[in-house]
């Protein structure tokens, strides 16, 4: 991700980059992997699939699950955050700029979309034919409910998105949404800027959110999503300001980083209070909300902009995305090939490589096409003027 918010002078928007987002997309683009590779241990996809079994109360599992302790593989939670730092991304251009060009967006931005996604896709696809899936007990209800193998349909869903992901591929359901908010981005940008107050925006936004968490609508759960981000981008004054009053409370930071871990992780701790498992689903936009302050911090706060911009994070926020598409299919394919053995090992295996096939991927796939689609920015906006 190449976050543009100023490092400096938090208060203006400006062309240099605010590295910290980088690293928090790269630590959640970890968490997500995390989370797959620990759905391959029966017991904890038993939490995700209530019907194929219960975690132990009081134990190491159940501590890992039910506490805020589950933020360290809070994969849907993670996803929720990449929307967040999209519409930010994808807003700062047209904010900053007085003559953002639309036709050489639109190329772009599906190069650097889809470009990746299908290589993506082929890449499952030889994995998925190399090593081969079925369903069995020990490999648990995560693992059984993957797709064996790609048909024509499935892949047509894969490599278009629009209509949704197969599940062969687990991880592209976000690029959906992805895609949506990518082609609707004038409609955020002109909400964003529309002369009614802030707060009004931000209620209207958060409205929609409750109403798909309540009732299971994911065109409104997930799209305004985005459109917190682009508020994020056109209020970046007021944000500052709370931000400038945070700094001079010794406590407040430490007291918001809680918080907002205890609200992102609010749908697994009801559960563990007893709440039943379909009224805590039904809770998710409390999430949001613990994602929101996430963000907001790691612009603005000294102690965690420090930590997000150390050298290991950044490196994991240049391959985030690349680590993203690739981490599953290897996941699924050595949990398959060490069936023999506790799923212990095949994370232990699993996660190194996983990072080492990331790293190659965004070297021979994405940076390229991140530079084709430069280029052909380039070239309309030559043709343009």
């Amino acid at each position: 991700m190449t976050s543009e918010l100023t490092r400096a002078a938090p208060r203006s928007v400006s062309p240099h980059r605010l590295t910290s987002l980088d690293g928090l997309r790269g630590v959640a683009a970890l968490v997500v992997v995390l989370h797959h590779a620990l759905l391959t241990v029966p017991t904890l996809a038993s939490a995700y699939y209530p019907s194929t079994g219960d975690v132990t109360g009081g134990s190491a599992y159940w501590l890992l699950t039910y506490t805020p302790l589950h933020l360290v593989w809070a994969g849907t939670e993670a996803v929720c955050l990449f929307f967040v730092l999209s519409g930010i991304v994808l807003t700062l251009p047209v904010v900053r700029t007085g003559s953002f060009s639309w036709s050489a967006y639109y190329p772009k931005r599906m190069i650097r979309l889809y470009g990746p996604v299908l290589a993506a896709v082929l890449f499952g696809l030889l994995l998925v034919t190399a090593v081969d899936r079925y369903n069995a007990d020990v490999l648990g209800a995560w693992v059984n409910a993957r797709p064996n193998g790609y048909s024509l349909e499935s892949l047509g869903r894969d490599t278009t998105l629009v209509a949704g992901a197969s599940g062969v591929i687990s991880p592209l359901w976000s690029l959906q949404w992805e895609v949506l908010f990518s082609l609707a981005l004038p409609l955020y940008v002109g909400y964003a800027r529309a002369k009614v107050p802030g707060w009004l925006k931000l209620v209207t936004v958060g409205a929609l959110i409750c109403w798909g968490s309540l009732n299971n609508g994911q065109y409104s759960y997930y799209l305004p999503m985005f459109a917190v981000g682009v508020l994020i981008v056109v209020h970046w004054d007021w944000l500052a300001t709370l931000a400038d009053q945070a700094n001079r409370r010794r406590a407040a930071w430490p007291v918001i980083l809680i918080v907002a871990v205890v609200l992102t992780c609010s749908r697994w701790e009801l559960i563990g209070l007893g709440v039943s498992e379909s009224t805590a689903a039904r809770q998710t936009w409390i999430s949001l909300i613990g994602v929101t302050l996430l963000v907001w911090a790691a612009a603005f706060c000294p102690g965690l902009r420090a930590v997000l911009q150390h050298r290991l994070v950044q490196w994991l926020g240049a391959i985030s995305f690349s680590l993203y598409l690739v981490h599953e299919p290897i996941i699924i394919a050595v949990r398959f090939l060490t069936v023999e053995h506790s799923p212990w090992l095949g994370i232990v295996v699993s996660i190194p490589v996983a990072l080492l096939v990331a790293v190659v991927f965004a070297r021979v796939v994405e940076r390229p096409l991140h530079r084709l689609a430069r280029a052909t920015g380039r070239r309309l906006d030559t043709v343009r003027s």
